[in-house]
């Protein structure tokens, strides 16, 4: 296993930006606005830091906590009715953090134990004119950056969550829907989405049945990973679901772009398990990973076009 100590994979990142020093009007769109700092701060009675966004589309406003144990804030700024990814989330796999915030800091306690990216405790605190607040421990460190050495450590902690089976897709806290639905479901969620044109022929094809389900995170983005004094942590982990296995495997097609990164990976996975077979789910996963912008406001022709590596060519 990799030594997760080893920081040089993630020490050339910035530390996370600073507030500027400027008037609240010529402020840069992406920080918490100084009046919802001051509500919050109020309402929790602890003094805050606001934090930048990391993307434009993030799903949370984040401040450090000042004063005691250190700790992170988080206040949920999007959600289904206005963000795709959460949009998705809950058509397809019925989960919404906004109806059920404080049952969501359970599921990290579900997850198998000894995962070499461990998560965080998740903790939740209230609701701000309706939008669920949660902490996190403070770590300081830095996002994930695909080099070799986290791509064998996703490898393993992938492959360590694959090993559970699961009874079902959805949200885990809830009734599990039978694989059988998957296909019919995630089409009739695509079929409503305003930009289906895009899909071209994807929907009226016909897929096959997903083998089982697992432990998923769709959101891979590089925040949700963290390289801390003491070793990678698991920082955001709040879209967890189960889903197909073929859909897991589908985002780490894509998410993993070159040969050096896919063999890192393999690494840590083969471990616990082997590479399936995707070609009978392919479009359909892809087609739900470009609804949900996992990988931002791209055309589906650019996802779709990404290399099939995960193929039963390379299945030993």
């Amino acid at each position: 296993m990799p030594d997760t100590s080893d920081l040089s994979s993630c020490s050339h990142y910035p530390v996370p930006p600073q507030r500027p020093a400027a008037p609240p009007e010529s402020l840069p769109r992406g920080w918490p606005d100084e009046a919802l700092t001051r509500r919050l701060s109020i309402y929790l009675g602890q003094s805050l830091e606001p934090l930048a966004l990391a993307w434009p589309d993030s799903a949370n406003w984040l401040w450090r906590q000042r004063g005691g144990t250190p700790g992170i804030i988080k206040l949920a700024r999007t959600g289904p009715d206005n963000d795709p990814f959460w949009r998705a989330m809950r058509g397809v796999f019925g989960a919404d953090r906004w109806r059920e915030p404080e049952a969501l800091t359970r599921l990290a306690s579900a997850l198998p134990a000894r995962l070499p990216l461990p998560p965080l405790p998740l903790t939740y605190l209230g609701r701000l004119d309706g939008a669920p607040i949660w902490h996190l421990p403070w770590s300081s460190g830095q996002p994930s950056d695909l080099s070799a050495t986290f791509c064998e450590l996703l490898g393993d902690q992938l492959g360590r969550l694959h090993q559970d089976t699961v009874s079902g897709f959805g949200q885990p806290l809830a009734q599990p829907m039978p694989l059988l639905y998957w296909n019919t479901r995630v089409t009739r969620f695509l079929e409503q989405h305003p930009r289906r044109a895009e899909l071209g022929d994807v929907l009226a094809r016909t897929f096959s049945q997903p083998s089982r389900a697992v432990w998923s995170l769709p959101d891979m983005r590089a925040d949700q990973y963290l390289c801390s004094a003491t070793g990678w942590v698991w920082s955001d982990w709040e879209a967890l679901v189960w889903a197909p296995i073929e859909f897991d495997w589908a985002l780490i097609e894509v998410l993993l772009e070159t040969s050096a990164q896919r063999q890192a990976f393999m690494a840590g996975y083969s471990r616990h398990g082997r590479m399936v077979d995707i070609d009978g789910q392919r479009g359909l996963c892809r087609a739900l990973l470009w609804a949900m912008e996992a990988f931002g406001p791209i055309p589906f022709t650019t996802l779709a076009a990404a290399p099939a590596w995960v193929s039963p060519r390379s299945l030993p």
